[in-house]
């Protein structure tokens, strides 16, 4: 017996209103950073030069927030770039942050964890590639996922080319993790920023004031008011 069409479409309709739907939006800026205020900047830090392969030293970590995977690396400007490795973005200075295959010490996933969730990730993205993943989770729950067509096309790996992505988390999300992924070499961002979705204990005290004053204006409205009546 077969279906009728409208019943099939009806079905469809039903299905697909029934899949999750996220409000993560993105946007690409220029500059070295984000122009977000209130945003906490991870820079990696500055090490010795070393043309050759990573720098020695433990990738950052926070309060509310860590990374793990991946390697830092440190290039003079005057260098030339170690040949099939990575190469820095332009706009970075210090160290950057590196995903890919070889050496075995940049082999990814590249996590950042959030205990504290976020409501706005961004970082500087340099010689984009169409195997350069960057996936944004609430919990285990995916929000997106973008590859380096995201930021230029094509994306060809142009190590003269950087921009800044930015990800904001929708309404009824946060961001809890975000991974970076490359196929092969590599991978190369610089200048992460983030906000968490919790107030401050700064905040949180201002909201507690206004709350205070909305309540003593309301009390001497109604006390006037009795007075009048």
């Amino acid at each position: 017996m077969k279906r009728p069409i409208r019943s099939v479409a009806a079905a469809l309709l039903v299905a697909s209103s029934a899949l999750p739907a996220h409000a993560l939006t993105t946007s690409v800026t220029g500059g070295s950073f984000s122009s977000l205020a209130g945003a906490l900047t991870i820079d990696f830090g500055v090490a010795p030069i070393n043309n050759t392969g990573p720098v020695s030293g433990a990738l950052p970590s926070g309060a509310g927030y860590s990374y793990s995977g991946g390697a830092l690396f440190n290039y003079d400007a005057s260098s030339s770039l170690p040949n099939g490795i990575s190469a820095r973005p332009p706009g970075s200075t210090g160290n950057f942050w590196s995903i890919g295959n070889m050496p075995v010490a940049q082999q990814g996933p590249g996590v950042v964890s959030f205990s504290a969730p976020a409501n706005y990730f961004g970082f500087l993205w340099g010689s984009p590639d169409t195997y350069n993943y960057v996936s944004f989770y609430d919990g285990n729950q995916l929000l997106g996922s973008f590859n380096g067509s995201a930021i230029k096309v094509p994306a060809n790996g142009d190590q003269t080319y950087a921009r800044y992505f930015n990800a904001f988390a929708g309404a009824s999300e946060v961001i809890t993790r975000v991974t970076f992924t490359s196929a092969t070499n590599a991978f190369e961002t610089d200048n992460h920023a983030f906000i968490s979705a919790v107030p401050e204990p700064g905040s949180y005290a201002m909201l507690l004031a206004g709350l205070g004053m909305l309540g003593f204006a309301t009390r001497r409205r109604k006390q006037k008011e009795a007075a009048a009546a």
